[in-house]
């Protein structure tokens, strides 16, 4: 969700294409009550894709659904 500004860690910016999948992702989730096996292969068929790989894992769909803040757990502070 989140990337190193300019190699600078404590910088952080959004990857557009992330965010673009998750508000795609909850659209229809929302909208269409597609399962997130579904959801993936929307998602790959619109030509979003992952950060990481070509495809998307319907776990992965399920974790950015369940993440309710607008950050990923690993950037919380504890």
């Amino acid at each position: 969700m989140f990337t190193a500004s300019g190699g600078a860690p404590d910088r952080l910016e959004e990857e557009e294409t992330e965010q673009a999948g998750r508000a795609r992702a909850h659209q229809l989730r929302n909208e269409d009550q597609l399962s997130y096996r579904e959801i993936a292969a929307v998602l790959e068929a619109e030509g979003i894709r992952p950060k990481r790989g070509a495809r998307w894992p319907p776990e992965t769909v399920r974790r950015i659904l369940a993440n309710t803040t607008d950050h990923p757990p690993t950037l919380r502070r504890r």
